[in-house]
């Protein structure tokens, strides 16, 4: 049953939830995670090739023309990965009733946002309008993996330090930051060779983060989401 702060009754299931994403894990694993976390049955549509979701992107049904998408009851489509990550969690009963401790968790999601937004500026320039020669891209490169990266992972150091247990935004239990977060730390920074130094992808000198991966990772349920993937 959900905790004394989430949700006291959880709000009728949907029949159907189905996720459109690419096989990889990028930004649906923490999707597949939660759903299997509160026990709700997800259809993981994986893409069989690019061409696929070019096809879905080109038809126009995609509400932003990216994804994941979750397709709900057969026909709504909700997009971006955070308010896919809130909604699944309401349905579960894991995201806070409380105002104040939903404004937290709302605020680490945020964050991710925040934390993210210079690699990609960085990497995809001109899907932001920004106009960068190579040398000027190199340098922005530079910056971000030894200033913005290690300023942004220090606030969430500090977040998880006022934390009395152990989530980031002091929740009995995960939340969808917990799930945005362990994903990005664990899963995306780590791989990320050309974009973050060596300190920065083990998350060196953040001994908070690292403990916080490994307390995710150790659950039981997330065990046993990972043990069924084989």
């Amino acid at each position: 049953g959900a905790d004394s702060e989430t949700c006291d009754s959880k709000p009728k299931t949907p029949s159907s939830l189905k996720l459109f994403y690419f096989a990889g894990k990028g930004r649906g694993e923490s999707i597949r995670l939660i759903s299997s976390f509160v026990g709700l049955e997800l259809e993981d549509h994986r893409f069989g090739d690019f061409d696929e979701f070019v096809k879905l992107k080109e038809s126009g049904v995609l509400p932003f023309g990216q994804v994941p998408v979750l397709q709900v009851d057969g026909s709504e489509l909700l997009a971006q990965t955070n308010s896919i990550l809130r909604y699944l969690a309401k349905l579960g009963g894991i995201y806070p009733s409380d105002p104040l401790l939903a404004a937290k968790v709302d605020a680490a999601l945020d964050h991710e946002i925040d934390t993210f937004m210079a690699p990609s500026v960085a990497t995809y320039p001109a899907r932001y309008g920004v106009g960068m020669d190579d040398a000027q891209k190199e340098e922005m490169l530079g910056t971000v993996g030894k200033e913005v990266m290690p300023r942004h992972l220090g606030n969430l150091e500090k977040m998880l330090a006022s934390s009395k247990t152990g989530w980031i935004a002091g929740t009995d239990q995960p939340s969808p930051a917990d799930f945005a977060w362990a994903c990005r730390l664990a899963q995306f920074i780590p791989d990320k060779v050309d974009l973050f130094p060596e300190a920065v992808r083990k998350l060196e000198g953040f001994p908070g983060l690292q403990a916080f991966v490994e307390k995710f990772f150790a659950h039981p349920k997330i065990k046993e989401f990972y043990s069924k993937q084989g």
